[in-house]
């Protein structure tokens, strides 16, 4: 069974390599275009080009529908951003974070970053952000916050930036939504951050507009220490983190197993990667008797339903008693409330399970982030519900994990003593710098 899972995957990675080493070779920055955004979790044209990438195809009806949204995007957001009292130019050692900002982070004219857990009031720090929720606080310290809105088509807009970039080489790597954000980025730290050396520390992704900060920053000063810091516990299927040749000095990972995975299979040079205790966690909270939903709906919900019928039928889960948890940046999501509502339909209609040792393990439905490798290190077994063969853990990538299907689209992960996330209270990013 696994096999299959393994040759799928792994000739996805070489795949994908090939594809990127022929876009750098016709002068395309990979480390930020959305073309070379080689994501499984979110439906964006990078995830398209991973799937006709995978199944060996040119164009699909769905590449095109997120094509022409990057391009029509590009006159759909407003970009702005406000800087704060600062003393960037007063200090002779900056530490800048890029990070992002919701309201709940900020308490006191603080900002408290979730990540790196360190706040704006302490001078040695200054905080370039993202404002995810589009709040910008009237008054606060060391901050520069960034707002993205979306407004209504304006031709103008569009027009005006189609004008920058008509005569541009490899012009729809450049004219898109994602790079014109890139570029604004740039813009930002260009004209902000002073020419002296500084520590840039991103809780990273490999997202497109961090590799461009990235870039903003080394061209700025050479000199500048890059580290980028894996926040999040490992997931299944990495591709989106294949090491593109972006310029950053260390690559911070949480365990030894993600060090060696991204070494071993996705192209990562041991030189740049380095293993620490978590920053962001303090300690993983225990996952039994909960249903996860993914960030994004990539799959065919009545394949998960299906699923799920089916693993409940053969496992004896104390289901009546299981909560299903939707993604905090989903939870407004029509299509995730309604797929929580299709499964509590399921779970109410189910029969009574009279066992008396009942299963209290986590189900995860599609795409399990690093949730999986959560559960695991904290329940030790999980259960997964996925028709995608690209979320499903690869034996031959992750050796530790015991992998057992048990019937179409449903999986269960067993793991004992793993250390997915490295714990240590003591921790600080001061330790680091």
């Amino acid at each position: 069974m696994n096999s299959q899972i393994d040759i799928v995957q792994s000739s996805l990675i070489l795949k994908s390599k090939k594809y990127l080493s022929e876009c750098k070779k016709k002068g395309i920055e990979i480390t930020s275009s959305p073309f070379c955004d080689l994501t499984t979790w979110i439906n964006s044209i990078g995830y398209q080009k991973v799937l006709l990438i995978n199944n060996n195809k040119f164009l699909s009806k769905n590449y095109i529908k997120y094509f022409f949204l990057e391009f029509l995007n590009v006159g759909r957001f407003k970009f702005n951003y406000n800087i704060y009292p600062n003393n960037l130019y007063k200090k002779k050692k900056i530490n800048i974070i890029y990070s992002y900002s919701w309201k709940e982070n900020f308490k006191n004219n603080i900002f408290y970053d979730n990540y790196f857990k360190v706040n704006s009031q302490d001078s040695n720090f200054f905080f370039i952000l993202i404002s995810i929720d589009g709040f910008l606080p009237k008054k606060i310290k060391n901050c520069l916050i960034i707002k993205r809105t979306k407004t209504l088509f304006n031709p103008i807009t569009f027009l005006n930036h189609l004008i920058k970039k008509v005569f541009c080489k490899n012009f729809f790597h450049r004219f898109n939504s994602t790079n014109i954000f890139n570029e604004f980025i740039q813009n930002i730290f260009e004209k902000e951050v002073p020419k002296k050396k500084a520590n840039i520390l991103i809780p990273y992704e490999s997202r497109p507009h961090q590799n461009a900060l990235v870039t903003a920053a080394k061209k700025k000063n050479n000199n500048n220490n890059i580290l980028c810091y894996l926040h999040n516990m490992p997931w299944p299927f990495q591709l989106d983190m294949i090491y593109k040749g972006v310029k950053i000095d260390k690559l911070l990972v949480c365990s030894n197993i993600q060090k060696e995975v991204f070494k071993n299979n996705y192209f990562w040079p041991k030189k740049f990667l380095k293993t620490i205790p978590s920053l962001r966690f303090n300690e993983i909270r225990n996952r039994k008797k909960t249903i996860f939903l993914p960030f994004d709906l990539t799959e065919n919900n009545q394949k998960l339903l299906e699923g799920f019928k089916v693993l409940i039928s053969k496992i004896s889960f104390d289901i009546k008693k299981y909560k299903i948890s939707i993604h905090p940046l989903k939870k407004f999501s029509k299509n995730h409330i309604n797929l929580k509502k299709e499964l509590l339909t399921i779970i109410k209609k189910s029969k009574k399970n009279n066992t008396k040792m009942k299963i209290l393990d986590p189900i995860i439905f599609s795409h399990p982030g690093g949730t999986a490798t959560e559960c695991l290190q904290v329940c030790n077994s999980v259960y997964h519900i996925t028709s995608d063969k690209l979320h499903v853990f690869s034996k031959r990538i992750w050796k530790s994990i015991k992998i057992l299907k048990i019937e179409k689209n449903v999986y269960k992960y067993d793991s004992r003593n793993t250390k997915f996330l490295i714990l240590d209270k003591k921790k600080s990013i001061k330790n680091i710098i």
